[in-house]
């Protein structure tokens, strides 16, 4: 009797470890990236940047000149070259000195606004963008005048009426439930992030990210990490 029972005991133990050792050996497999319990970081590894061949965002070639700034948002991250926002945020890494907006087929200047040092980020205060149309955004590094010409300039265009209003109908749905959760600033935002994501709108994505006010330590690296990613690639790309 005692022989049996130790020998059941005996091949209960070694189930046991066998079983255990597997979970360790499986914990230890999982992508270092896809453990974390920061949701700003997990949403940066899901949403914009992958370990394969495949990243999900790559700027367009041309984000830098020289290596003295790179420019992230608008109209250089979008799948299909268009946003939502008819007010978009403008994001980028190092000095310039001005920012305007045209209309594509016009030289009439909607909106200009004056880069203040170690800036990276403006958003858009103008009269709204129409819906459907193109626009170029110019920038300027050194001091501007009616003679100088811009150092660069980037297309954006802003969805068309009725796609615009499918994607405000579900977006307002999101701020009800939102709001009933009285969710914070950041969490809304971080919700809104992963929402313009998923439909590969991430320049209105890094737009929630960046508007923050007081942002947390962990949205503080997303942003650092969002344009390390995307200006380091772009430096690769030239």
């Amino acid at each position: 009797m005692n022989k049996k029972l130790n020998s059941l005991l005996f091949c209960l133990s070694l189930t046991i470890a066998i079983f255990g050792t597997s979970s360790i050996i499986k914990a230890q497999n999982i992508p270092e990236n896809n453990r974390t319990n920061d949701p700003w970081e997990k949403v940066f590894q899901d949403s914009f940047y992958r370990s394969d061949e495949d990243p999900p965002v790559t700027p367009k070639d041309g984000a830098t000149r020289n290596g003295s700034f790179c420019l992230v948002s608008p109209g250089l991250i979008e799948v299909e070259g268009k946003i939502w926002n008819t007010r978009p945020t403008f994001i980028w890494q190092g000095q310039l000195q001005l920012i305007e907006i045209r209309p594509a087929n016009s030289q009439q200047v909607l909106w200009a606004e004056k880069v203040q040092d170690n800036q990276q980020i403006i958003i858009y205060n103008g009269e709204s963008l129409k819906p459907g149309n193109t626009y170029y955004w110019r920038i300027y590094d050194s001091s501007a005048s009616e003679y100088s010409f811009p150092t660069l300039r980037i297309t954006f265009r802003v969805m068309d009426v009725l796609e615009r209003q499918v994607i405000t109908q579900e977006l307002e749905k999101l701020d009800t439930r939102l709001k009933q959760a009285k969710a914070t600033p950041e969490t809304i935002a971080l919700a809104k992030v992963k929402f313009w994501a998923e439909r590969n709108l991430f320049s209105d994505a890094l737009s929630e990210a960046f508007a923050v006010k007081n942002p947390s330590t962990e949205l503080q690296n997303f942003r650092s990490n969002i344009l390390q990613h995307f200006c380091s690639t772009s430096k690769r790309n030239r």
